[in-house]
């Protein structure tokens, strides 16, 4: 169990038990109907409409800044020599330890609700990838412990080498990302800044846990100014809020806005949103009224 007096490993500044956890989700199932009730409550009445437009523009964005990303990081490895070895079908990055903020995870969300191949395959795949965190939950909570204190410029070096250290043996426990599929990516066009930022210049094989060279593996890293990407429509209360990238895409599909409360500055959100009569109706049409 976590410490609950203990700061919150998503660096609100708050205790624990104040604010909401980085953790594993405990081992259950997710009923799809609890997905649908929120799938059904998302983007109504104006709380909604005003969610549902961030994630538009949002997408729009990010697609711009994803492709302007890719070709910065094309020109500076051929201006190396050493042109980019990374293709569709090598899935060695995609067993790294990844986080989001929370204005990539709603839109992550929110192609899911769009694309339902994408969603059941996440719904099924995070069951078998939470299993596997659970297993070195000490570590995972760590983790995020030291990536909240480094993204609120907290960090001490030794942490900061810590941090890289433990991303490192997170990597070698093998933990594919939920939304792997046949070694692709199910959310390419939304996939978060970290996994689009870098790049192998070696062998793609090379940057496989274990192999032999691959301490030799070479790789090349966009710079993002998270503190400057585009904000939630809602303000928190930190400009920056991180997550486990599957943790919270998890939350966001199973608690809606019950998850989103949970964020500092953001508590009021779920009943502003449910006071709507839109919300009420399709609410109980869903089976999720009170």
């Amino acid at each position: 169990m976590p410490d609950r007096n203990a700061p919150c490993p998503c660096g609100s500044g708050k205790k624990y038990k104040k604010c909401h956890s980085l953790a594993p989700v405990q081992s259950r199932n997710t009923p799809p109907d609890k997905v649908e009730v929120n799938r059904a409550n998302a983007y109504r009445a104006m709380v909604g409409n005003r969610r549902e437009a961030f994630c538009a523009a949002y997408a729009d964005s990010k697609k711009t800044t994803l492709a302007s990303m890719a070709d910065n990081l094309r020109k500076e490895a051929n201006a190396s020599g050493k042109p980019i070895s990374c293709s569709r079908g090598c899935s060695h990055c995609c067993k790294l330890f990844v986080v989001a903020s929370l204005q990539e995870c709603e839109v992550i969300v929110h192609h899911l609700y769009n694309n339902e191949t994408a969603l059941k395959l996440f719904l099924r795949n995070f069951t078998r990838w939470n299993e596997r965190i659970l297993r070195i939950e000490s570590a995972f909570r760590r983790i995020n412990t030291l990536h909240a204190k480094i993204t609120a410029g907290e960090a001490s070096e030794a942490e900061i080498k810590e941090f890289d250290a433990q991303c490192d043996t997170y990597a070698q426990q093998d933990i594919p990302c939920p939304f792997l599929a046949d070694n692709a990516c199910a959310i390419y066009e939304v996939r978060p800044y970290v996994c689009a930022r870098i790049v192998a210049v070696t062998p793609s094989e090379w940057c496989r846990p274990g192999h032999p060279r691959q301490g030799e593996a070479m790789h090349l890293k966009a710079q993002m100014q998270f503190e400057k990407d585009q904000p939630y429509f809602v303000p928190p209360a930190s400009d920056c809020v991180f997550s486990s990238m599957p943790f919270l895409v998890y939350r966001l599909l199973y608690e809606g806005y019950d998850a989103l409360s949970t964020v500092p500055g953001l508590e009021k959100l779920k009943d502003t949103a449910s006071a709507a009569p839109e919300v009420q109706a399709a609410l109980r049409d869903a089976g999720g009224g009170r």
